[in-house]
């Protein structure tokens, strides 16, 4: 399989978020999409894990070229080391975009354990689950 030519965010790092300015690299694009997850305010950030909603994001789109020191960048801010400590998962998603669907890579909260119910964000009046809402 080839390797995704892009990443799903769907909070701090989208555009106009508070860590838009990590992204190490210039996209070739960046389209809205959504995939399919439960979303949870985790109050200054988002958490997404596996579920039957669909979250609303983007899709950053990079060269090949800008790959490998986009996810090394972005590990770093979401925590992601490989190990059983992560906040977060890398991991390849399934997105769906106007033009239609691709893969990319997301991060996914990788600390079930934390999770409330109280704190899963449900969807606005189209369906789609946002942070913030």
């Amino acid at each position: 399989m080839d390797q995704p030519g892009g990443v799903f965010v769907y909070g701090t790092l989208k555009r106009g978020q508070v860590r838009e300015r990590c992204w190490p690299r210039r996209p070739l694009a960046v389209d809205p999409a959504t995939v399919l997850g439960a979303l949870y305010d985790l109050g200054p950030y988002p958490a997404l894990v596996a579920g039957s909603d669909r979250v609303g994001g983007e899709v950053w789109r990079f060269g090949a070229e800008d790959m490998e020191a986009t996810l090394a960048a972005l590990d770093e801010v979401e925590g992601y080391n490989g190990d059983g400590n992560d906040w977060y998962r890398r991991v390849v998603i399934e997105c769906h975009t106007a033009s239609g669907v691709v893969q990319a890579w997301t991060y996914l909260y990788a600390r079930m354990y934390e999770l409330q119910v109280s704190r899963r964000i449900g969807g606005d009046s189209s369906g789609v689950c946002h942070w913030p809402t």
